[in-house]
């Protein structure tokens, strides 16, 4: 089977060199076995020098895809060409703000319905939506990421687009990109739950615990037995030094399985600031302490979030008390834990 071609992406115009980049994307001829996936090209054509601006193209695609420049392709770059030239004529031309628009185009290769170009804003957004979800049932998110971003910059308020992206960056573990996205999120969303939810977990994991705490907070003001919400709040006031057993209960009291999965699994018991003093065990201490075998203390480290400190392993005694509070407290273990170390200080409790 020959090779075929996707669409081609617009991603940038500098009005200083007079260069536009863009990408084309096919998938290459299939010789026996698994279809291959897409493949993508780099280019970019000069615009304002001498000779046909479309030529690199036109060689690319001869020369790696071996076929023609699709008509389609020719006529919506001719228009896209010419809409940039009449920009910059203009007073502010070389304004590169003004180019925003390029990186929303792009061009199916036989089919103008799925092409952006000489379509109203509106029909390009649903245009560009098609392409993300084709794209993610494909099995591609990343890309179908791409193209919602890009869409973004047509319809800013696109709440479909911005909790998919939401979403996507929270799989990622792109926590910064996931707060970035839900910040805007609740611009234009407000009133929604999930919006306030989002920002709070990806405050937490870039370490902005107090703004947290404050995103949790106001789902539980209109939302008050919201497992999620204390289970973040939980989490938030045992980061800060404060006391988290009241959120815990209710989470326990409204799921007892969720709140032992989060509680074994995802739960952070580190301190943000531990008490200054503060005795620090070995893991090679716990055993006695706990009445444990050396065995079962690592696995307390490596599946049940024993918070370990340290190049070697050592335990805070304030982080080792809230845990095994937490392990008893919850009955996570198949039985209680024997604190037998000298009684820990009270951690201060916000207010």
């Amino acid at each position: 089977m020959r090779a075929q071609l996707h669409f081609l992406i617009l991603d940038d115009f500098d009005p200083d060199t007079g260069e536009l980049a863009l990408r084309l994307a096919f998938q290459p001829g299939l010789e026996g076995g698994e279809p291959p996936g897409l493949e993508l090209i780099r280019l970019r054509l000069h615009l304002g020098r001498s000779g046909n601006p479309l030529e690199p193209l036109i060689r690319e695609l001869r020369t790696h895809v071996q076929m023609p420049i699709p008509p389609l392709w020719e006529h919506g770059l001719k228009t896209i060409i010419h809409a940039i030239e009449e920009e910059l004529a203009g007073p502010d031309g070389r304004n590169a703000l003004r180019y925003l628009w390029v990186r929303t185009q792009l061009l199916h290769a036989a089919d103008p319905a799925r092409s952006t170009p000489n379509h109203p804003v509106p029909r390009q957004v649903e245009i560009l939506r098609d392409w993300a979800r084709r794209l993610d049932q494909d099995g591609q998110p990343m890309r179908a990421a791409e193209i919602l971003d890009r869409l973004l910059l047509l319809s800013p308020k696109d709440v479909t687009s911005l909790a998919y992206l939401v979403d996507f960056f929270r799989a990622q573990g792109m926590a910064e990109e996931m707060a970035a996205v839900a910040e805007r999120w609740i611009k234009a969303e407000p009133d929604r739950v999930e919006t306030q939810l989002r920002y709070g977990e990806a405050l937490l994991r870039l370490g902005r615990v107090q703004e947290a705490r404050l995103a949790f907070e106001a789902v539980l003001k209109v939302f008050p037995v919201h497992l999620l919400a204390h289970l973040g709040m939980a989490q938030a006031l045992g980061v800060l030094g404060g006391n988290p057993f009241p959120h815990l209960d209710a989470a326990q009291e409204l799921d007892p399985a969720a709140t032992a999965s989060v509680l074994r699994e995802t739960f952070d018991y580190h301190l943000m600031s531990p008490p200054l003093g503060d005795w620090m065990y070995s893991l090679e201490e716990l055993p006695g302490l706990l009445g444990v075998s050396g065995a079962e203390v690592q696995d307390y480290v490596q599946y049940l979030g024993l918070p370990s400190s340290g190049g070697e392993g050592a335990v805070r005694e304030s982080e080792l008390a809230r845990w095994v509070g937490v392990m008893n407290r919850y009955a996570l273990l198949p039985s209680s834990l024997h604190w037998s170390a000298p009684t820990p200080r009270r951690l201060p409790e916000l207010a």
